[in-house]
């Protein structure tokens, strides 16, 4: 009874580990053949992020966000110490 339930075990685990090997190969030939296109559309994305990034970077006055900024943290400071 034994030996037939090891049997059994060691039956299922080279059924999974052969499903797992074809599951691998299946995975690294799409690779292969899907790597070109993939390659290319990045690119294309990159580009076109790049395009994005130009046309909605509008040109901000640094100076006053870092004045409006500091205020804020300069009055949440003080509420803090206010509470202590």
């Amino acid at each position: 009874m034994i030996v037939a339930g090891m049997k059994l075990t060691v039956l299922g685990m080279v059924v999974v580990y052969c499903f797992l090997l074809l599951l691998i190969l299946s995975v690294k030939i799409s690779q292969r053949f899907l790597s070109a296109g993939s390659v290319r559309e990045l690119a294309e994305m990159e580009a076109g992020d790049l395009r994005r990034r130009r046309r909605a970077s509008p040109k901000t006055d640094d100076k006053s966000l870092v004045v409006v900024i500091s205020a804020a943290i300069a009055a949440h400071r003080a509420r803090m110490q206010k509470r202590k």
